[in-house]
């Protein structure tokens, strides 16, 4: 080593053996992801640039699409209309999207993400002038609650519970999420 030379400089060689160990690491670990857990099997079919984790919840980032797949899989929606400069959003992606009884009950909808500044009118039309709001909707276009403001994870899954009480009872299924 030359004396002009820093302990801390490495070879091309031992630069690209770390490279490789980091990209083999975030390979593993899933570089960029916001959730941990996998794609729900409701959303296996949709195309991957169309869905987006927030906390441990998957968003499909289409209304059509969501709505689609709500009526071929026979689920109801959970529309979370948002907004990048919503502090209470975000705070609401961190806590309640990455509790597990949220993440769990959320596989029994098809979340969809609406952003209110690319889409002002589908939350005009929807009535949404509040971030962060939680509509639940059949895949029918019909209303089954609806949250507006930051909720917690417990308020979350209770409204969670109550719209999927409702889809049951409009549908005449037994099968609600607990």
């Amino acid at each position: 080593m030359k004396a002009s030379q820093s302990p801390w400089v490495l070879s091309l060689s031992a630069r690209l053996a770390l490279f490789a160990s980091a990209a083999a690491l975030l390979a593993v670990l899933g570089c960029g992801q916001r959730g941990s857990r996998d794609v729900p099997d409701a959303l296996r079919a949709v195309a991957p640039a169309m869905v987006e984790s927030h906390g441990n919840l998957h968003f499909v980032l289409s209304p059509a699409i969501g709505f689609q797949v709500a009526a071929r899989q026979g689920l109801p929606c959970l529309l979370f209309f948002t907004a990048e400069w919503c502090t209470y959003c975000h705070q609401m992606e961190s806590a309640a999207f990455n509790d597990e009884a949220v993440s769990a009950l959320a596989d029994g909808f098809v979340c969809i993400l609406i952003d209110a500044d690319r889409e002002p009118e589908l939350c005009r039309n929807q009535g949404v002038s509040g971030f962060p709001t939680i509509q639940f909707l059949s895949p029918d276009g019909r209303i089954l609650h609806r949250l507006v403001g930051r909720q917690t994870a417990a308020q979350l899954a209770m409204g969670m519970r109550a719209a999927s009480k409702r889809y049951a009872w409009l549908t005449g299924s037994a099968t609600t999420v607990r």
